[in-house]
């Protein structure tokens, strides 16, 4: 089953043909572009973990400011909490792509692509459920 291929054609010094020389010169990076597992996976992370952890440092940031102010910015604290889980997504894809990493960063687009779907099909689903009931 092995498979014999035949030996090279030695190569005479008055054969005409040449190989192509490429004008491109060779990525300075080895041709590193990343992996698109690995996009996946930061862009889920940055969606189950980045609003609790964003959530937490600015709880902190907000307990030095009020000891320092004394007025009361709670309530500002909660919309980049919730707008972060979203925004970290888009920025680590701009990141990636800047840096040259273009598997990575279509990784990051694709894992937020799935968890948008999977968000959409909990809607439905749960608007499907409360159909039958009025809402109530």
């Amino acid at each position: 089953m092995s498979e014999q291929h035949p030996p090279p054609l030695p190569q005479s010094p008055n054969d005409p043909y040449q190989p192509p020389v490429s004008n491109t010169p060779p990525p300075a990076d080895g041709g590193n572009e990343g992996s698109v597992g690995a996009g996946i996976a930061i862009c889920i992370a940055l969606m189950v973990f980045g609003g609790p952890a964003i959530g937490i440092v600015l709880r902190l940031l907000m307990s030095s400011v009020l000891s320092f102010t004394g007025t009361s910015l709670y309530s500002l604290m909660w919309l980049p909490v919730t707008a972060g889980p979203i925004m970290l997504p888009v920025i680590a894809g701009i990141w990636f792509t800047r840096k040259g990493l273009t598997k990575t960063a279509k990784g990051v687009w694709l894992g937020f692509t799935i968890v948008i779907g999977l968000v959409l099909l909990l809607v439905a689903a749960c608007f499907g459920l409360l159909t039958g009931s009025n809402f109530h």
